[in-house]
């Protein structure tokens, strides 16, 4: 699995401080020219289905669970990794602390059938929504957001792999 990109987003350097990690898998369904994305009407920006990994969970069983509570729908193939992207920044909680955050992103195929979302109190509080859009909406949209200064650090890193998607897929 390959890197794709490294965003450094620490406010402040402060020489050796110590390291909170957390590994993430992103999801990226593709169906009909349209992606699978969870839209916050809170940020008026797109995000890859997708969360972090919970103590001693596997990548693919963490896609499945995050994918089913973001948008409602069931995983039933997990396939090939498009790579991952690290970002590294200042400890929201901690400011003593760097946070490390590695995203995988993964290739879906997801079920017909579909549930209602299951979100956690901050995903109900950015007001997600699961909804389709076009990748070329998708940048518009988030372009916009990062242009402005989004509040949000999956802003950056979500255009990124928007944009390398639609060179792929060109």
């Amino acid at each position: 699995m390959k890197l794709l990109k490294m965003f450094d987003l620490r406010e402040k350097k402060m020489g050796y401080q110590p390291i909170t990690y957390r590994d993430s898998v992103r999801s990226i369904i593709l169906e009909h020219g349209k992606l699978l994305m969870v839209y916050s009407n809170k940020a008026e920006e797109y995000k890859f289905p997708g969360g972090g990994l919970l103590e001693g969970e596997i990548k693919d069983v963490a896609i499945k669970r995050a994918v089913l509570e973001e948008v409602g729908r069931k995983v039933i193939s997990v396939n090939e990794s498009l790579g991952y992207v690290d970002q590294i920044y200042n400890d929201v909680y901690d400011q003593k602390r760097y946070f490390y955050l590695r995203s995988y992103y993964y290739f879906c195929e997801i079920s017909e059938e579909e549930f209602r979302p299951n979100f956690d109190m901050y995903e109900h509080d950015l007001e997600f929504t699961p909804t389709w859009v076009t990748i070329d909406e998708a940048i518009m949209v988030n372009q916009k957001k990062h242009d402005e200064g989004s509040d949000y650090y999956w802003t950056e890193r979500e255009l990124y792999v928007l944009k390398l998607l639609k060179e792929m897929l060109n």
